[in-house]
């Protein structure tokens, strides 16, 4: 994907971001939930394609230690 593909799709899910957003705010909207669900899917849609979550496996972003009290009763399993 070039640099031009990339910053069209960041653009877009900027819009997606902004469009979601304003529907949080908006509590009112008839159809909003439907349209929040639709541009919940378009936003991981265009987050595989910018940076290939293709798993769908949610990782944690950084690994944190165990409780001491959780590390012993996973070493007692």
């Amino acid at each position: 994907m070039g640099s031009r593909d990339s910053s069209q799709l960041r653009t877009r899910l900027r819009q997606v971001n902004v469009e979601y957003s304003a529907l949080v705010r908006d509590r009112s909207g008839e159809g909003r939930l439907v349209r929040m669900s639709v541009l919940r899917a378009e936003r991981r849609a265009l987050m595989d394609m910018l940076f290939g979550g293709g798993s769908g496996v949610r990782r944690p972003l950084a690994s944190r230690p165990l409780r001491p009290d959780v590390a012993i009763m996973q070493a007692a399993e």
